[in-house]
């Protein structure tokens, strides 16, 4: 049996309640003969004599003595007990407030035996509940952005092809050449319509684990510059250029290659969405210890600080009240949990005129 135990306590407890009952009952004892032959010599002598001629005197003179004992014993180890008692009583106290739904309590720990641990596992229970109340309410509120970003998002590109659809129903349009424009906008729309769409269900597809890995062995400079090819028109468009440096041209990661390309696109197509008047994206491959670094290196507008710790979470969009760029809030989320699936870590860091993301994996 462990000393710190509520066993081993009790029995300590009755052991220390019998044994000063026992000295007590017995100082009670001495105390009054001596007070009666002092003070009172002849009820002594009475007694003394009854006492000894007398088994019924003597019989009823134990069992007061044994009495006197049990009643003693009883109230000094219910006295004793009571410590337990009432730790066990906070504890239940507690229970009642977490139970009605308050997590703020902090139950301490005033020993080391079963009541300890019982405490502290309240306490975890508490802040554990505490926790996920909190985490519900932010997937509560990033539902809440969910269907509204998706309403704006969608809405917007649905209404002009509707517009359109109907100028082409109505037969508003002078000759081909403008109603081909109008097929041509609609086209455009209903493509920016099926893409938001697509991001929704692959980010749900991969946050809910329903994506098995297809590893193998891939050399990374050229995933990136298979990733990056893709964008060349958009670069143009926005009067930006890409620069691809690597200190290790046969740097070899194992991984998907079909998800990580699509990790890599949504990097530089945000770059190329908030970053082009800074004109270039740099991309550095490097080693770091043990991973394979990827920095995106873009010189637009620098990202708040607020805005830096929200980045990854899912439906969190940068939006300046002056320049609200389109999209689900999604492209950095789904970033964030191909790189965890990966094995790997993302983080981003922003100052004046340089914004950095920084994609690390494990390299063989």
């Amino acid at each position: 049996m462990k000393n710190n135990s509520i066993k081993y306590n009790i029995l300590i407890n009755f052991f220390i309640a019998t044994l000063m009952s026992i000295i007590s009952t017995l100082v009670g004892v001495f105390l009054v003969i001596m007070w009666l032959h002092i003070f009172c010599p002849s009820l002594y002598m009475k007694f003394t004599n009854d006492y000894n001629t007398n088994s019924s005197v003597m019989l009823g003179f134990i069992i007061e003595i044994f009495v006197i004992f049990i009643v003693l014993m009883c109230l000094i180890f219910i006295k004793r007990m009571n410590r337990i008692t009432d730790y066990i009583e906070e504890i239940s106290q507690s229970l009642n407030i977490v139970a009605n739904g308050n997590m703020n309590i902090n139950i301490p720990i005033r020993n080391k035996n079963e009541l300890g641990t019982l405490a502290s596992a309240v306490n975890k229970m508490a802040y554990s509940i505490k926790e996920l109340m909190k985490k519900e309410r932010q997937w509560e509120k990033q539902k809440n952005n969910l269907i509204t970003n998706l309403s704006h998002d969608l809405r917007t590109p649905l209404t002009s092809i509707l517009g359109f659809l109907e100028l082409i129903q109505n037969g508003n349009y002078k000759n081909n050449d403008e109603l081909y424009h109008y097929c041509e906008v609609s086209l455009s729309k209903a493509k920016e319509l099926k893409s938001s769409v697509d991001q929704l269900f692959e980010f749900t597809k991969i946050s809910n684990g329903d994506v098995n890995l297809n590893k193998s062995n891939i050399y990374l400079q050229q995933l990136i510059e298979q990733a990056t090819i893709g964008f060349i028109p958009s670069f143009e468009n926005s009067s930006m250029e890409y620069r691809i440096s690597s200190k290790d041209a046969g740097l070899i990661i194992n991984g998907d290659a079909i998800l990580l390309v699509r990790a890599f696109e949504n990097i530089i197509a945000n770059a190329i969405k908030y970053g082009s008047e800074g004109k270039y994206l740099d991309i550095n491959i490097e080693k770091e210890n043990n991973m394979a670094v990827v920095s995106f290196v873009n010189y637009g507008d620098i990202i708040e600080e607020e805005n830096l710790k929200n980045l990854f979470q899912r439906l969190y969009r940068v939006e300046k009240s002056c320049d609200k760029k389109e999209g689900t809030g999604l492209g950095l989320a789904i970033v964030k949990t191909i790189v965890e699936l990966h094995n790997g870590g993302i983080e981003v860091k922003s100052s004046k005129g340089k914004t950095e993301f920084k994609i690390k994996l494990p390299f063989n």
